[in-house]
């Protein structure tokens, strides 16, 4: 027993006494130049407060390596630390990763590399599909310190910086002198912090998946936060989206950001904010400035505001100098196309702009929403050196707010009284319509049988989970069933004992998803907004009842770059009303001279992103893919 004492005491004394040190060589822990992963997380592992990865004269080459809480990891100069080939299958394999820890500090002294894979991982099959191979990740954590470092390559963002549900946010993180290069989804990635200061750095040539940005701020639930988060002296270029994104769902928390002494060139466009209300209406509350701020030379707008409304955040541009000369576009957009709000909340403050020979502003509106209470001290200097101010007030009058077109209402369904108006399904290949999120599918039954309903998903982003649940009633809302969609390709059987009308609510998903169906009627509910995916030409049919002389459909692009085209033709194939690559809303209009009896009308609708359509009353809200297939009473 005495000699088992002995020899456990010997093998326990290196962990001891790297524990006791103040300092360890990570290649004292057996470094191996084909895979140094063992040694340097044995080295983290160890418990000594400093880690140096020092210069073996070869590169560190590792798989996913975690850390751990009272950490200062320390990579010497020359040091390359690349990911091992073959490794980072899962979807969420990062190289360094530290979840609900404390006390961390990355940093680097000289030139250091930390490297990834990012072709690799864009090869399917070889990957699974994934946007969340981060370089360096940290999830709940506090005192955080990212500095001297390049990264390079990652399959998701350069840096990822996120709340747990154990923590929350991440607070008092620090990322300085840092250079993001040629990642796949972003530079830098902020979901939750309290506390950031991001200093010194270049957020560079992002491209591989969306939103590809500079730094993306972008909350995932109204719990997380954006608290005194300060971003200033970056550089933002060769990215194939934004500079830098402001991406906000409703939250709890009021914003607090700040951007200063920054430079936004040669990405695709500049900045961009966007805030949303929450489904109870509640308008997100905080301040976002931009201070001292370059933006030039980019393709697109350099200026993209979005989702202000009265009594809420405020946006504030002080300072900055927005040259587009060599840009296409307008050089400022403002859209309300998500809210229910005229625009406002956003104020200048001593601003240059130079638009060279394109517009000043595009203003995508949502129905009966304008322009108000953006203001502010804009000088424009042009071409031939003549210098200006915006009109303001000339731009509200250009966009007024209209009561009229506010008063969207649309007609109650009989549902116990719909009928096939013809009942005749033609023998054309069936339309797909690829709808995101909710939708409501009405089937009519002509006799008894079994009746096939056929359901397409088609993921937005491979290989994540789905699962649409449908919940089939009939017209006097008796329950028949529930069931799932959880294949890409799957035909549910409906027994029908005769003429019956069958409602199929199919909830929300993340996905897209179309329905087919060849029984006598067959439509989808347009009351509200459905959203339509992007996708080929869609024709709609839908019936103008006897003594209907007028009526309204609003066909809308959802937001800036997110068209539509519509076309509405009357029976005859005349196209009566139409509008061209519009974003926002539009009303179109269909006026009959003789409304003595009904007709089966067409909607022409194509979009480039994702739009909508809903239909005003007294029309019957019900679209079909097939002339035959209209309900009517």
């Amino acid at each position: 027993m005495k000699m088992f004492f002995i020899l456990l005491s010997a093998a326990l004394c290196p962990l001891m006494s790297f524990a006791a040190v103040e300092s360890v060589k990570a290649s004292s822990f057996g470094f191996d130049a084909e895979n140094a992963t063992a040694c340097l997380q044995k080295a983290i592992d160890s418990g000594a407060k400093k880690v140096i990865v020092d210069n073996t004269g070869k590169p560190w080459i590792i798989a996913p390596v975690k850390l751990r809480s009272n950490l200062e990891l320390i990579f010497a100069d020359g040091v390359e630390v690349k990911a091992l080939p073959g490794s980072y299958r899962h979807k969420a394999d990062c190289m360094f990763s530290g979840g609900n820890v404390e006390n961390v500090t990355l940093r680097g002294e000289g030139k250091v590399l930390l490297e990834m894979r990012k072709k690799d991982y864009q090869k399917q099959p070889d990957y699974l599909h994934s946007e969340w191979r981060h370089c360096i990740s940290f999830r709940g954590s506090h005192n955080i310190v990212i500095r001297d470092l390049t990264i390079k390559s990652s399959g998701g963002d350069g840096i990822y910086i996120s709340n747990s549900g154990k923590n929350g946010p991440c607070r008092k993180v620090l990322i300085e002198n840092i250079i993001s290069d040629d990642h796949h989804r972003q530079g830098l990635s902020v979901i939750s912090a309290v506390d950031l200061i991001i200093r010194n750095c270049k957020f560079i040539n992002t491209s591989g998946t969306a939103p590809q940005c500079g730094i993306d701020l972008e909350p995932n639930n109204e719990n997380d936060m954006l608290v005194n988060n300060l971003i200033e002296n970056c550089e933002f270029y060769g990215n194939s989206a934004g500079g830098i994104s402001i991406f906000l769902p409703w939250l709890k928390t009021p914003v607090s950001i700040v951007v200063r002494n920054c430079k936004v060139y040669g990405n695709s466009y500049g900045l961009r904010t966007n805030a949303r209300s929450n489904a109870k209406g509640n308008v997100q509350l905080g301040s976002i400035l931009f201070e001292n701020c370059s933006v030039y030379g980019n393709r697109t707008s350099p200026l993209t505001i979005s989702g202000q409304q009265k009594d809420g955040m405020t946006v504030t541009l002080r300072n900055c100098v927005f040259d587009h000369r060599k840009g296409n576009g307008a050089v400022m957009t403002f859209n309300n196309a998500r809210v229910a709000s005229n625009m406002t909340g956003v104020n200048f403050e001593n601003c240059t702009v130079y638009p060279g020979k394109n517009p000043m502003f595009k203003v995508v509106k949502r129905t009966g929403f304008g322009v108000d209470e953006l203001k502010g001290d804009v000088k424009v200097i042009a071409d031939d050196g003549n210098v200006s101010q915006i009109d303001w007030a000339k731009l509200s009058k250009q966009h007024p707010e209209d009561k009229e077109m506010q008063k969207f209402d649309f007609a109650e369904v009989e549902f116990e009284k719909l009928r096939p108006q013809n009942g005749t399904v033609s023998q054309n290949k069936p339309q797909i319509w690829r709808f995101r999120g909710a939708a409501t599918c009405l089937l009519y039954t002509d006799k008894a049988g079994e009746f096939d309903v056929n359901f397409k998903v088609t993921p937005l982003r491979p290989n994540r989970k789905f699962n649409y649940q449908v919940v089939v009633k009939l017209a006097n809302n008796t329950l028949v069933e529930k069931f799932n969609v959880d294949k890409l390709n799957y035909t549910r059987k409906l027994k029908s004992n005769g003429k019956k009308l069958y409602i199929l609510e199919i909830n929300r998903s993340s996905q897209t998803i179309d329905v087919s169906s060849d029984c006598a009627g067959f439509g989808f509910l347009v009351q509200n907004r459905v959203a339509l995916f992007r996708g080929g030409m869609k024709k709609m049919y839908f019936y103008v009842q006897p003594g209907v002389k007028e009526f309204k459909i609003e066909v809308l692009g959802t937001g800036t770059g997110e068209w539509v085209t519509a076309r509405l033709c009357n029976a005859s194939g005349t196209v009566v009303d139409k509008c061209s690559k519009n974003p926002g809303a539009v009303i179109l209009k269909g006026v009959r001279s003789d409304a003595s009896k009904g007709e089966v009308w067409q909607l022409k609708l194509l979009g480039k992103e994702d739009h909508s359509i809903r239909f005003g009353a007294p029309l019957i809200p019900i679209v079909s893919p097939d002339p035959g297939q209209v309900f009517s009473y």
